[in-house]
């Protein structure tokens, strides 16, 4: 039997995806409060128009130092130790949102640690969510501890650079703009894509910005931090998928625990691509699975029997990841292509 509460807590999912913006502003607002810090109002500077080059121009793409490096699947850093981190999503409409949606964030560091520690940056923001690292092999299923909010640090591990990130491909743009987030002496810089009333128009998430196996161009923006740096080409989105099984199309279907699942998609990704599916209840038990990107996995018994009873979530994400280097450090690029599906896991007997 399904719970009761589960409708109003995938109903507040699909807010916290509809109005990114404004939960944003909350959710940072509450982390702060938790944290003990004195609520004398939350700072949400929003994209700010330093003379970077945000904004200016037809393409946007105003830069100090124009680079055609970039190379698709560098998996190494440069020589400094500056660190970067970019999210950039399509959560594909489900029965739940029933429309297209799009997630971007990033950051910058000093710390590698800080940038391996998360891939979905955008979650850790948006949801306050640290979804945990996939496992490292193919077909590899792992459980996981409930997740825990993002650790967000010392604030003096976090690096303010210009005013956002870019990406761009054919008549495309999409930004995450510098946002200042958190209260007093505890200021935060993210850079993210809302539609904050504090933010530039051209700083809102739009489904159309997100082109699936398309190659973007990126253009770091590095105010006084670093020499502005353009890649062309450098970061590619993955292909888009359908879900063939179990239906996604529906809401709270049956599942049966005692059985294996058949998770089926079909669309090709790249060799480059990693599938990674998730599957999580209403009291936060998790786990990960690393799949072939072959159209098919099924998920075992044992591996459902761990969950409990009632509603339960499927996320299948076609995720791509791109280290791209530069004499400042290097960004990490995470691309992704996610769908979710909503069932009731009926217990065996």
């Amino acid at each position: 039997m399904a719970r009761p509460l589960a409708p109003l807590r995938r109903a507040w999912d699909a807010v916290f995806l509809a109005l990114a913006g404004v939960v944003q502003t909350i959710v940072r607002a509450s982390f702060l409060y938790m944290r003990g810090l004195v609520a004398c109002g939350l700072v949400l500077a929003g994209c700010k128009h330093d003379g970077d080059g945000v904004g200016d121009g037809d393409s946007g793409f105003v830069s100090d130092s124009m680079d055609d490096g970039g190379d698709d699947g560098v998996e190494t850093w440069g020589d400094g130790e500056l660190r970067g981190i970019l999210t950039f999503t399509m959560y594909a409409a489900d029965s739940l949102t029933a429309i297209d949606q799009v997630g971007m964030a990033g950051a910058w560091f000093d710390d590698e640690e800080k940038v391996e520690q998360v891939d979905d940056f955008h979650a850790a923001f948006a949801f306050q969510t640290a979804y945990p690292l996939p496992p490292e092999g193919d077909d590899e299923l792992e459980h996981n501890d409930v997740p825990a909010g993002y650790d967000w640090g010392d604030v003096d591990g976090w690096l303010q650079a210009g005013t956002a990130f870019r990406l761009h491909t054919g008549e495309v743009d999409a930004l995450a703009c510098l946002l200042e987030v958190g209260m007093v002496l505890d200021i935060y810089p993210v850079y993210a894509a809302t539609g904050s009333a504090t933010s530039p128009e051209e700083c809102a998430p739009r489904a159309e910005q997100f082109v699936p196996g398309a190659d973007y161009d990126i253009v770091m923006y590095g105010g006084e931090l670093f020499e502005t740096q353009q890649f062309l080409g450098a970061v590619e989105t993955p292909k888009d998928f359908d879900i063939v099984e179990p239906d996604f199309s529906g809401y709270n279907d049956p599942l049966m625990q005692g059985s294996a699942l058949t998770v089926a998609w079909e669309g090709d990704g790249t060799a480059r691509d990693r599938l990674i599916i998730r599957v999580w209840d209403d009291l936060g038990r998790m786990f990960t699975i690393r799949a072939q990107d072959d159209g098919e996995y099924q998920i075992p018994t044992d591996a459902l029997a761990v969950l409990s009873p009632g509603p339960i979530t499927i996320s299948v994400a076609r995720e791509h990841i791109e280290r791209i280097p530069f004499s400042a450090g290097g960004v990490k690029v995470v691309t992704r292509f996610e769908r979710r599906g909503y069932f009731d896991l009926i217990a065996s007997g």
